[in-house]
């Protein structure tokens, strides 16, 4: 296991700068093409089951009225693939002339550390209900409130996407939605994210905590939810800070198909009990889980740190 304070180079001889523009370049291309090939799949799917292109054309709303569930899961894990799977795949590949094994300096695996890497962000999931809230309930001056009744409106938006989503009417459709949800994401949004985008910054900043936060950032801002920002961006966070220390980006990887999985898990635990519990609503999540969850977390990621120091004097 290696830490990597300093950077995973794949710049592939190019400056550290140009990297950078490289990959965000990359980035932003390969979300707007996930989004046209995810769109496009919904759409030819609509049609096969009947919807007819002026209906459409109309109210696009109206094609997910003419798609399942799995349906929709697979749309949206088409997008996924494009975005966070093949665009870092193709650009370590074809650009920097490494392979994804490269991201990953500390290849070996402890399972003492996965084990403490699952129960951190089980206990962040807690913690980060306070900046759920708080994010929540941001109230912004009168002069952007043209934003903020966009932010509003898309937020209510989102929320609807998010349980039409997650809103499963057999075990088979969770099993679907998990895989969609949780593992293909957490796999891909660490790749890109973590993998690709915080190495760059981090060889242009010099410092392994503004690579971090910045990529948390923009992990967060990508998913375009104001009011979602900041316990997207702790959370981001969390996974780059996993990611340096073990210089193993599976660890990163396993924490947020777990943060996600979790989500999916607590989502078709309540529709199944007919439970008001929801994770995303913190008034809904006790005090006394908040505390809990906030000590698992400290104690783990302490834990997780201290590990990973201790396999690297090994070295």
């Amino acid at each position: 296991m290696m830490r990597i304070d300093k950077e995973v180079d794949i710049s592939g001889g190019r400056s550290a700068g140009s990297t950078l523009i490289i990959v965000l370049g990359f980035l932003f291309a390969g979300f707007f093409i996930g989004q046209l090939v995810g769109a496009l799949s919904a759409m030819v799917l609509a049609v096969l089951n009947g919807l007819e292109l002026g209906n459409m054309m109309e109210d696009p709303n109206a094609l997910y009225d003419y798609l399942s569930l799995t349906q929709v899961l697979f749309t949206q894990t088409l997008y996924t693939l494009v975005f966070t799977i093949i665009t870092p795949w193709f650009y370590l590949k074809v650009l920097a002339g490494k392979t994804i094994q490269h991201l990953s300096p500390g290849a070996s695996i402890s399972s003492k550390m996965v084990l403490m890497a699952f129960l951190a962000t089980a206990g962040f999931i807690f913690v980060n209900a306070y900046f759920i809230e708080w994010n929540e309930g941001i109230k912004l001056p009168e002069f952007m409130s043209g934003f903020e009744k966009w932010a509003r409106e898309l937020e209510d938006q989102l929320a609807e996407a998010t349980e039409r989503f997650t809103t499963f009417n057999n075990f088979g459709e969770f099993l679907v939605g998990f895989v969609a949800i949780a593992i293909i994401p957490g796999i891909g949004e660490e790749l890109l994210f973590r993998g690709v985008l915080q190495n760059s910054l981090h060889r242009v900043t010099k410092n392994k905590h503004i690579a971090i936060w910045v990529a948390a950032f923009l992990f967060s801002a990508i998913h375009i939810q104001f009011y979602g920002l900041v316990p997207r961006m702790m959370l981001g966070a969390v996974f780059g800070y996993l990611y340096v220390w073990s210089g193993n980006l599976w660890y990163p990887m396993i924490a947020h198909a777990t943060n996600n999985g979790l989500a999916v898990i607590i989502a078709y635990a309540s529709q199944s009990s007919e439970s008001e519990f929801d994770i995303d609503e913190a008034e809904s999540v006790p005090l006394v889980l908040k505390m809990i969850g906030a000590i698992v977390f400290l104690v783990m990621i302490y834990g997780f740190k201290k590990e990973s120091n201790k396999q690297n004097s090994l070295l």
